[in-house]
């Protein structure tokens, strides 16, 4: 349980790091260059995808490892390469949970870490997104 423990404290911080510097380049890039409406719309929409994607990616290795350590594994019978690890921590992250693949031990509480942090962070992209799509130059 240390050993997961550990391993959520650590992906939760590390992700909001991520995350923040995501948002932090899309409203530099957009206000430096006065992007707004729906230009700054899609800037905001794949630069704060792919920072979402690669926070799945960097549970989707905390999982790997962390089965790797005899913390847990995954109950499904096709969980053979790290891509299905990847689609289930992306299904976990967005709080979807199909239910396909689930992780068994203590793996599980990583699993519900992921789910809050990926909630979290959704919702300060949404935020981000607001205020790019919404900020005006002209305005003070």
């Amino acid at each position: 349980m240390v050993i997961a423990a550990g391993l959520a404290v650590l992906l939760f911080g590390l992700c909001g790091v991520v995350h923040a510097h995501a948002m932090s380049f899309v409203m530099r890039l957009t206000e430096r260059r006065n992007v707004t409406g729906m230009r700054g719309l899609l800037v905001a929409l794949y630069v704060l995808a792919m920072a979402h994607v690669a926070e799945a990616g960097l549970y989707a290795l905390g999982f790997a490892l962390g089965e790797q350590m005899g913390v847990g594994g995954f109950k499904a019978g096709n969980v053979t390469s790290f891509m299905d690890v990847f689609y289930f921590s992306v299904v976990n992250y967005t709080s979807l949970g199909l239910g396909d693949i689930y992780p068994t031990g203590h793996l599980r509480f990583l699993a519900g870490v992921e789910a809050l942090n990926g909630f979290l962070l959704i919702s300060c992209s949404a935020s981000t997104i607001f205020l790019v799509t919404t900020h005006d130059k002209r305005r003070p």
